[in-house]
């Protein structure tokens, strides 16, 4: 009989039938086919799927405050941004053609919120500049000083 087939049927002894099994996807080892992970592995990555659970909800909730979606959904914004980038048609930092509108002081500060509506609190930048002055899509730094992946 060929070795592969052996090592996926094993015969069992407490059931007297067959079982098909297979390796773990993470340690390799035998386990029950139906399964991805064996009962080690499959706690350990429950555990790490909690913590990225609980990490995005938290980087969600930041995001989404309903007071800043309101407010860049309305009209007076929508209005004062098409005129921001009719006038200034390239990026404040690196001179690329414009694409969104940026708030120099961040509207989630009092003095932001109140200045809102400012054209001096606002300017033009490109989408790559605007993501890199608020950290988007930056890789985050382990706290072993490695890049994580």
């Amino acid at each position: 009989m060929n070795k592969l087939i052996c090592k996926i049927i094993i015969e069992t002894i407490s059931i007297g039938g067959f079982m098909l099994v297979k390796n773990c996807a993470k340690c390799k080892k035998l386990i029950p086919y139906g399964s991805a992970y064996c009962p080690s592995c499959k706690a350990e990555l429950d555990a790490q799927r909690a913590k990225r659970k609980a990490e995005n909800a938290r980087r969600g909730a930041l995001r989404r405050d309903p007071k800043y979606k309101r407010f860049y959904d309305s009209k007076p914004w929508r209005l004062l941004s098409g005129k921001r980038l009719s006038v200034d048609k390239h990026c404040a930092f690196c001179g690329k053609p414009a694409a969104e509108v940026d708030h120099i002081i961040e509207i989630q500060t009092p003095e932001g919120w109140a200045r809102r509506l400012d054209w001096s609190n606002t300017r033009s930048l490109c989408t790559i500049c605007h993501n890199k002055r608020h950290n988007r899509f930056q890789k985050r730094r382990t706290p072993g000083g490695g890049q994580k992946v």
